[in-house]
Order: structure tokens, then C-alpha cells, then sequence
């Protein structure tokens, strides 16, 4: 298997927004200093390889439901960051936050007997 990875354009003009958003909240509260070099794309030492899987309610245009349960699968729960369509930021908070409630979701329902 061959895997290869490059960003998007748009990865790049969506960094560069909410940079400029984060910079004026942090002047706003008089930052001592503010670090606005990580907008290039070639600086960033690794990738997080995200989006393979869309979540949403329509099985035709998603992958897994909103507890990260695949629509094809039964009792197949895909919970990593391939959810995440698009970031522009560290996502492991993110992550870790949805595989949280999907680990609820699922006891839960084994609880019930449900899956």
C-alpha cells in the first residue's frame, strides 16, 4: 500500500483566516507575544491525515452517524479523526472529545442490549 498526503489550498487560505482572527483576540487582550509563522504549509513538522470518513445523518453522503457507527456496517464504529472533514488546527482535543461520546453512545447501548 502506498498512502501519500499533501494539503489543499484552501487548508492553507483557512489557516491564514483564523490566524488573523486568533491574532486579533490575542492583541485585543495585550499579548506579550504572538507567534503568526505557522501559516506555511512546508513548516508544519506532521500531518493529520483526516476526512476519509464524513459524519452525517444521510448514509448517502456520509460515512458514519453522529457516534461515529458506520451506515454500511453494523456495530462498526470508525472513531479517529476521519470524521473531520477539514481543520486547520491541532485536532487531537477534538478527536479525543468525539471518541468520548461515542464510547458513551455505545455503552449505552450495549446496556440495552442494542448492539
Amino acid at each position: 500500500m502506498r498512502v501519500t498526503f499533501d494539503y489543499h489550498p484552501d487548508d492553507g487560505s483557512n489557516m491564514k483566516y483564523l490566524l488573523a482572527r486568533q491574532v486579533e483576540i490575542l492583541e485585543a487582550t495585550e499579548a506579550q507575544k504572538i507567534w503568526t509563522d505557522m501559516t506555511d504549509l512546508s513548516l508544519l513538522p506532521h500531518n493529520h491525515l483526516l476526512g476519509t470518513c464524513r459524519m452525517g445523518d444521510d448514509p448517502k453522503t456520509s460515512v458514519v452517524d453522529r457516534y461515529h457507527r458506520a451506515h454500511d456496517v453494523s456495530n462498526l464504529f470508525l472513531v479517529d479523526g476521519s470524521s473531520l472533514v477539514t481543520a486547520c488546527c491541532q485536532p487531537t482535543c477534538t478527536i479525543q472529545a468525539l471518541a468520548y461520546r461515542a464510547a458513551e453512545h455505545i455503552a449505552g447501548q450495549a446496556q440495552k442490549a442494542a448492539i
